[in-house]
């Protein structure tokens, strides 16, 4: 039998407040209506350890932390796990030791080698971590078939609805069926059969490449391998050349371009000069003309009359301004003066704009020329990559996959030309590989001899202890039989012709008397057989699922064996804990057995008391 595993309270933190619901000895019935919470609070029950498939409902996760106080092996531990984020650390103490310190261990590892809550239970437990292929075990494996029947499979789901591979390897650790050693060998000899099948094929597609004359005869292949090699010499140094040739005209059109960037950029700069030129020949035009038309007022007699009011200006002597009647000896050469710098000015600027028209047009005539230049140099370099460049590079191009062709060619000429004694070599890895597969096997089967004998005998009284619980819960039963290779089962019971359809179709009831049965009778296993390392603790979702309607009695023989598996001690002195969820009461007091009621007005979770 495993260690045992009694659970003594379940905690939980609403806000501030710590409260408890007590799981006061071996026997424990949550009894309520179906939608009470029962299955709420099954599915809480393990859930600090770590467990990643436990339903969260709202209940749970509306409680800050959650905290499982059990025994195992009579050692007291506690775990505690925050209801409201599934992916919290878990904490782990063990009150029975108080110089051991308290492990805070995460839900799933993100680091390598980073111990998981469910891990470290899994191994106080006792549980192995088995593995075959790409399954692993965890807790989660061990809890959905050999712990705990939940309600959504238990009437529909052999234990518990686990994938073939996942139940199977469960059942073996559990029966002290795997071995570590075994499992070693039997990847061994898989492994070396393998290479063994895969050498031989390796050698058949040989054989039939040969004999379609994919292959021809080792002399003809090392002739067309020298032949290839000359060709590919000669392809080689053919490539060599062109490659120098791309070279060159690389560089050469290179200079071209150069050349053509260069005249481009003349061209840039002449043509701004010559715009430069153009505006300031404008300039020039204007101010020449506004010149011109200040000398032509000069020239422009003077007026007789006034210029204020218009009226003809009076006589006045010879020394005197006929406008204002003051002294003015030199006017008349005032005037010259004026006429003489006007005409002075308009000839200079003249002089200027005759300058800065040379000066356009010999920008314009640089900016063609730089225009022609840059148009000349784009022709070169245009002209240049169509007519050398290109050609070249294609040579280039072709002789460098003419020469990888060719190397291709003499790199598989030489794998067939050192294949010419693969026959011999590869039978000497068949060989090889034979006698090691062999040894393996020899090794594998030895072991799995003894293993079949112990497997056989521990399914044979196995099936007696199923068929006894069968029986005890349902005396029609006559046969029963668990297949030694995938645990499944077969059962016979007696004819009974006043059975109706109703009793015979009852949704559920046969699955959920064999999934108990089984479990029941794995216990018993681990009593009788020390090697067997079950848990002596059963959680058990509604086992009375639609035999109380029907067949009440088979519900009351159902009742009567979980009260009997529960106490019988197990192996460290501490008998199989129940907790199970019934929908209605016990038609009467059992010893020993404790009735938590869990309904609308006390709800687990929502009317649990405080803690002290």
């Amino acid at each position: 039998m495993g260690l045992s595993f009694v659970i003594e309270k379940l905690e939980f933190q609403r806000g501030d407040v710590w409260q408890v619901r007590y799981i006061k000895g071996l026997v424990a019935f949550l009894v309520g209506h179906s939608g009470a919470g029962k299955s709420t609070a099954l599915e809480a029950l393990l859930y600090p350890l770590g467990l990643t498939t436990a339903t969260i409902m709202p209940e749970v996760s509306a409680c800050q932390q959650i905290r499982l106080t059990f025994r195992v092996a009579g050692t007291r531990w506690q775990v505690t796990r925050s209801g409201s984020n599934p992916r919290a650390r878990v904490s782990v103490k063990n009150l029975d030791d108080d110089t051991e310190p308290e492990r805070s261990l995460p839900v799933k590892n993100a680091k390598a080698g980073e111990e998981t809550a469910s891990a470290f239970v899994q191994d106080l437990l006792g549980l192995p971590q088995a593995a075959r292929g790409a399954t692993r075990l965890d807790l989660d494996d061990y809890y959905n078939t050999v712990l705990a029947l939940r309600q959504h499979t238990i009437a529909s789901a052999f234990l518990g609805g686990a994938k073939d591979e996942v139940r199977i390897l469960v059942l073996e650790a559990i029966l002290g069926l795997w071995d570590a050693d075994l499992a070693s060998l039997e990847k061994n000899a898989t492994e070396t059969a393998s290479r063994f099948n895969k050498a031989k094929a390796d050698l058949s597609a040989f054989k039939k490449l040969r004999d379609k004359g994919g292959l021809a005869d080792p002399d003809r292949v090392r002739s067309d391998y020298e032949q290839k090699q000359r060709e590919h010499a000669a392809a080689a140094n053919a490539w060599q050349k062109a490659d120098t040739a791309l070279k060159s005209a690389v560089g050469e059109h290179g200079r071209l371009i150069a050349l053509h960037k260069a005249a481009n950029a003349d061209r840039k700069t002449t043509a701004k000069q010559a715009t430069i030129a153009h505006e300031k020949l404008q300039g020039a035009t204007a101010e020449h003309a506004r010149a011109e038309g200040a000398l032509g007022e000069l020239l422009t007699p003077p007026s007789e009359d006034c210029t204020r009011c218009g009226q003809p200006l009076p006589e006045r002597g010879p020394d005197l301004c006929r406008q204002c009647g003051q002294a003015c000896q030199d006017a008349t050469d005032q005037r010259e003066r004026k006429i003489a710098a006007a005409r002075a000015k308009v000839e200079r600027l003249r002089m200027k704009l005759r300058s800065l028209k040379e000066a356009l047009a010999a920008a314009i005539a640089t900016a063609e020329k730089a225009e022609d230049a840059a148009a000349i140099a784009l022709k070169a370099r245009d002209t240049y990559d169509q007519h050398d460049l290109q050609p070249v590079r294609v040579a280039a191009q072709q002789a460098e996959k003419t020469a990888h062709g060719l190397s291709r060619d003499v790199a598989r000429l030489k794998e067939w030309l050192e294949s010419s004694d693969y026959i011999n070599t590869q039978q000497k890895i068949i060989d090889a590989a034979k006698a090691e597969m062999e040894k393996a096997k020899a090794a594998r089967d030895a072991a799995l001899t003894a293993h079949e004998v112990r497997r056989k005998e521990v399914i044979a009284r196995w099936t007696e202890l199923f068929l006894a619980r069968l029986q005890q819960i349902n005396p029609d039963v006559e046969t029963a039989y668990i297949d030694p290779t995938d645990f499944t089962t077969r059962i016979k019971e007696r004819d009974n012709p006043d059975k109706t359809f109703a009793e015979s179709s009852v949704a559920g009831s046969p699955k959920v008397v064999t999934n108990v049965a089984m479990l029941l009778s794995l216990r018993d296993l681990g009593r009788a057989d020390p090697a067997v390392r079950v848990p002596p603790l059963m959680i058990i979702d509604s086992p009375l699922a639609d035999l109380g309607a029907v067949d009440q009695a088979t519900g009351l023989r159902l009742i009567d064996t979980l009260i009997d598996i529960a106490g019988d001690p197990s192996s460290d002195g501490y008998a199989c804990q129940v907790i199970a969820a019934i929908n209605d009461p016990l038609p009467h007091p059992y010893t020993g057995v404790r009735e938590i009621p869990v309904d609308t007005d006390n709800r687990f979770f929502d009317h649990a008391p405080r803690c002290a």
